[in-house]
């Protein structure tokens, strides 16, 4: 088997200042959600398990929200800014908020936890900002995009030229990535994320169509990501030491199609319309659009997030010089 080198990296990142300051990546109000989307949502036989937010309109059956949540104050566990409508469905831990049409029946539960101080209701309200945030989000994603790689994509090769590991090394406190589509694409592959302990790993994914299906996720020592029991206690769930560092954007996608798979990360594709069927994310979700495949259960949103969304940093002059650059070049290139 061989291996090769792809995107050889940059003598250090675009802007000096991001090695500098822990988990710079901010990304506004979205970030507070454990999934966000900005359109439209459609889900079945499956659950959010922190708070969930959809700019357009939701339809829910056989769901369940907020279940992972501990006391949030006054947060509800859903935020709406279309119309809602939910059949056979659980809200766990607050209150559920639409600014449209709310249509529910008996097979909705609303359930708070003895330590929560919400009222249990769903009511119309209109407050939440889809409008700054979305557009911070799709600023957020060009913009990280756009920096330059420092660290190494390695990608394992066998005798018959079939793709069968992604190696994403890098030892700096903000481990930036670069590679296509087409590549992360590739079946029957296994994901290493070899990064310290305590850094951050944002993977710049560049292509408009990714489909993601027998995939595994893999820590430098070849052992597999850890996942949770499903029929586990609250105590035997694992902590998200590592997938709490790591951060997919996908910069240029406008499809993304996720079957079978137990992503281990946070996601951000604010240009695509997201099929996710029969798996798990852990981490934030933050996309265009969601639903499943036909006749297909949604995948399972795990409470997890990318803990670099905590810590505000402004971009400095360089960066925002490096996003102009990048935006002119997306211009130019769809000109011609």
């Amino acid at each position: 088997m061989k291996a090769v080198k792809q995107g050889i990296l940059s003598a250090a990142l675009a802007l000096t200042s991001i090695s500098a300051v822990a988990g710079p990546f901010y990304i506004s109000q979205a970030a507070d959600f454990n999934a966000y989307i900005m359109e439209d949502m459609q889900g079945a036989h499956s659950d959010v398990e922190g708070r969930l937010a959809v700019g357009g309109n939701l339809t829910l059956d056989n769901y369940g929200l907020g279940l992972q949540l501990n006391d949030q104050g006054s947060k509800p566990v859903f935020v709406g800014g279309g119309d809602a409508k939910m059949r056979d469905s659980r809200v766990y831990n607050g209150d559920a908020v639409a600014a449209g049409t709310i249509d529910i029946d008996e097979t909705v539960g609303l359930y708070n936890d003895p330590d929560t101080h919400n009222t249990n209701a769903f009511y119309q309200d209109s407050s939440f900002d889809f409008a700054t945030t979305n557009a911070e989000v799709l600023y957020k994603s060009s913009l990280w995009g756009a920096y330059s790689a420092n660290a190494q994509v390695e990608l394992g090769i066998n005798d018959a030229n079939e793709l069968w590991g992604i190696n994403f090394s890098g030892t700096s406190d903000v481990n930036v990535f670069s590679i296509d589509a087409q590549t992360l694409s590739s079946p029957n592959k296994k994901i290493t994320i070899d990064i310290p302990d305590t850094s951050y790993a944002i993977i710049n994914v560049m292509g408009e169509a990714v489909e993601l299906f027998n995939t595994g996720f893999h820590l430098p020592d070849d052992q597999k990501f850890p996942d949770n029991d499903s029929n586990g206690e609250q105590q035997d769930r694992h902590t998200g030491l590592y997938n709490e560092r790591v951060l997919f954007n996908f910069v240029d996608a406008t499809s993304l199609v996720m079957n079978g798979i137990g992503f281990k990360g946070s996601i951000l594709a604010p240009l695509a319309d997201v099929t996710f069927s029969d798996g798990h994310i852990d981490g934030n979700l933050i996309v265009k659009s969601l639903r499943s495949a036909e006749n297909q259960n949604t995948g399972q949103i795990n409470n997890y997030g990318f803990s670099g969304f905590t810590s505000v940093s402004e971009p400095a002059t360089g960066l925002v010089l490096a996003f102009a650059a990048f935006l002119l070049t997306r211009r130019r290139k769809k000109t011609a």
